[in-house]
C-alpha cells in the first residue's frame, strides 16, 4: 500500500508539472514570478532553474527579479552563500535566454559584488547582452582601464575577472575598446591574458590602421613601439597603409618629447623600426622625416649614443627614398666624408660604402662631382669600385 502511495503522489507531482508546462509562456512566467516572491530562499532557486529547465526565452523577466532581489538584500550576502549561489544562477540564465532588458541589473551586480565567480558570470552574460551598449561598454572599458592604473601602481587585480573582461570585451567588438585592451596586452598581467587581449584587438570593429595610429598618438611609448611592431607584422594592412602607419611612427619618434633615458631609448627605438618598415616599402613620401632622422642618427652617433648599424640603417633608408631631396642631403654628408679622408687620412669602410652605394641606388646627377672626387682620395678598393659603379647609374 505505501508503495502505491508513493506512486499515486509521484503521479500527481508529474501531471502538476505538466500542466505548468501546457500553459502559455505569459501565464507561466506570471505563476513563476508570484511564487518567486513568497518562496523562501532556497525555493527561490529551484523557481529559477524549473524556469530554466522550461526553454521559454520569455522567462527574463524572473531572472531579472531574482538578481534584483539579492541586490535588495546584499548585505546578507557574505553570510550566507547561497545568495551567490542564486545570483549566479540567475545571470546564466538569462545570459541563456538572451533577455538583453536585464543588462544593466547584471552589470549593477558585476558593480556591487568583488567575488569572482560572479563577476565572471557577469561578465560572461554581459559579453552578448551588453552588445551595440554604447554606454555599457564604456562602463566596461572604464572599469578594465582602472584595473590597469591598479596594475601598473604595483597592485595586483584579479587576474581571472580582467581575463573574463578581455574576452567580453572581444565578444563585444567595439572599436572604444581598442585602447584599454592594448594596454592589457602591454602592460604585463601574465601571458594568457597578454595573448587574449591580442586575440580580442583583431575581433574589434573600425580600422585597424586608425586604431594603431590612435596608439601611437596617445599611447605610452612602450605602447607605441608595440603598436608599430604589430602594423608591420600582421597581413590585416596592406603595403599603403603600414607605409602610412611607419611614416607617422617616424614622426612620433622624433617629435615627442622624453624626460628620462628609458623614454629617450624607446623614441629611438620607434625611429630605427619606422626606418627599416619606410626603407622597405620606398615610402619616399616621407623623405623629410627621413632626413631628419637620418641627422638625428649622426649627432646620436657622434655622442656614443647609438652604433655604427644605425648610420647604416639611416643611410640606407635615405637611398630607399628615390627622391632628389634624399640624394641631395646624402651628397653632404659624402662631401663631409671625403673631407676628413683628405684630411686626416682615416674613414669607416662600412659607412662610406653605404654612402656610396645608396647614391648609386638614388641616380640622381647632383652627386657626380663628389663621386668623381672620392676617387682621388685614399678610399679602399672597395669604396673605389662602388664609386665607379655608383657614377655609371647617375641619371643625365
Amino acid at each position: 500500500m505505501k508503495k502505491v502511495r508513493w506512486m499515486v503522489v509521484f503521479l500527481l507531482f508529474f501531471l502538476l508539472i505538466s500542466s505548468l508546462w501546457a500553459q502559455s509562456p505569459q501565464d507561466l512566467l506570471r505563476s513563476f514570478t508570484r511564487n518567486f516572491a513568497i518562496a523562501s530562499l532556497d525555493v527561490k532557486m529551484q523557481i529559477i532553474q524549473d524556469a530554466g529547465n522550461s526553454g521559454y526565452p520569455e522567462m527574463g523577466p524572473l531572472y531579472r527579479q531574482a538578481i534584483d532581489f539579492v541586490l535588495d538584500n546584499f548585505s546578507l550576502i557574505d553570510s550566507d552563500q547561497r545568495f551567490r549561489q542564486l545570483a549566479i544562477l540567475a545571470v546564466d540564465q538569462i545570459e541563456a535566454a538572451g533577455y538583453k532588458d536585464g543588462r544593466y541589473s547584471v552589470w549593477t551586480l558585476f558593480d556591487t559584488d568583488v567575488e569572482t565567480g560572479v563577476r565572471i558570470s557577469c561578465l560572461n552574460a554581459l559579453a552578448s547582452l551588453a552588445e551595440g551598449d554604447e554606454e555599457l561598454i564604456e562602463y566596461l572599458n572604464v572599469w578594465l582601464y582602472n584595473q590597469n592604473a591598479v596594475f601598473k601602481s604595483g597592485k595586483v587585480p584579479d587576474v581571472y575577472v580582467v581575463s573574463a573582461a578581455v574576452r567580453a570585451l572581444g565578444e563585444l567588438g567595439d572599436q572604444s575598446s581598442f585602447p584599454v585592451l592594448f594596454t592589457v596586452m602591454t602592460v604585463g598581467y601574465t601571458d594568457d591574458i597578454s595573448r587574449a587581449a591580442r586575440e580580442a584587438l583583431f575581433l574589434l570593429e573600425g580600422d585597424l590602421k586608425d586604431n594603431m595610429a590612435a596608439v601611437l598618438k596617445n599611447g605610452e611609448l612602450g605602447e607605441k613601439k608595440l603598436a608599430l611592431q604589430m602594423s608591420m607584422d600582421t597581413d590585416r594592412l596592406n603595403k599603403q597603409q603600414k607605409g602610412e602607419i611607419a611614416q607617422f611612427a617616424m614622426d612620433v619618434g622624433l617629435h615627442t618629447a622624453a624626460v628620462d633615458n628609458p623614454s629617450r631609448q624607446l623614441a629611438r627605438d620607434i625611429r630605427y623600426l619606422a626606418a627599416i618598415a619606410l626603407k622597405e616599402r620606398n615610402w619616399s613620401v616621407a623623405t623629410d622625416l627621413v632626413i631628419e632622422h637620418f641627422d638625428t642618427v649622426l649627432l646620436e652617433y657622434d655622442r656614443g649614443l647609438t652604433d655604427r648599424r644605425r648610420v647604416v640603417e639611416a643611410i640606407e633608408c635615405l637611398g630607399a627614398m628615390r627622391t632628389h631631396e634624399a640624394a641631395v642631403r646624402l651628397t653632404q654628408y659624402l662631401v663631409l666624408l671625403n673631407s676628413y679622408t683628405e684630411r686626416l687620412q682615416e674613414f669607416d669602410n662600412i659607412i662610406v660604402l653605404a654612402v656610396v652605394q645608396n647614391l648609386g641606388r638614388l641616380g640622381d646627377k647632383t652627386a657626380f662631382d663628389d663621386l668623381l672626387y672620392a676617387q682621388y682620395l685614399s678610399y679602399s678598393s672597395e669604396i673605389k669600385n662602388a664609386t665607379r659603379e655608383a657614377l655609371d647609374k647617375l641619371r643625365w
